[in-house]
C-alpha cells in the first residue's frame, strides 16, 4: 500500500505522540487552534464527573470550540482559548495528584 493511504481497520494511532505533539511548524495562532482541536477530544475522553468544580467545567467549555454544532462559526478569542488549553493540560495532572493524596489519606498510619 502506498505512503499516506489508509485502509479502514489497519491504521495505528499513537495516542501519546498525538497528545505530546508540539507542532513547532505552526504560527502561534494556528498552534492554539490545533491545540483547541486536541483539547476538545481530550476533554471528551476525560472523566469530567471527577471534577467537582462546575465553574472550572464551564470555563473549559467556554474555551473549547464547539466542533459538533453546525451553527458554530467562531470560537473563543485567542486569550481565552490559550488559557483553556493550558487548563486542560493541567487538569489530568491535578486529578492524578488528587487520587494519590486520597489514596494516601486512607492508608493506615505507620506502626512500629
Amino acid at each position: 500500500m502506498g505512503h499516506g493511504i489508509l485502509r479502514a481497520g489497519t491504521e495505528t494511532f499513537d495516542q501519546e505522540a498525538w497528545h505530546n505533539r508540539v507542532m513547532p511548524e505552526l504560527l502561534n495562532d494556528d498552534a492554539i487552534h490545533a491545540y483547541q482541536i486536541r483539547m476538545s477530544e481530550e476533554l471528551r475522553m476525560l472523566d469530567l464527573a471527577r471534577v467537582n468544580d462546575p465553574v472550572l467545567k464551564r470555563l473549559l467549555d467556554m474555551g473549547c470550540f464547539d466542533w459538533k454544532s453546525p451553527n458554530s462559526i467562531s470560537g473563543p478569542g485567542n486569550g481565552i482559548a490559550y488559557l483553556a488549553v493550558v487548563a486542560s493540560r493541567l487538569l489530568p495532572r491535578l486529578l492524578e495528584v488528587e487520587d494519590k493524596v486520597r489514596h494516601l489519606a486512607v492508608q493506615p498510619p505507620f506502626s512500629d
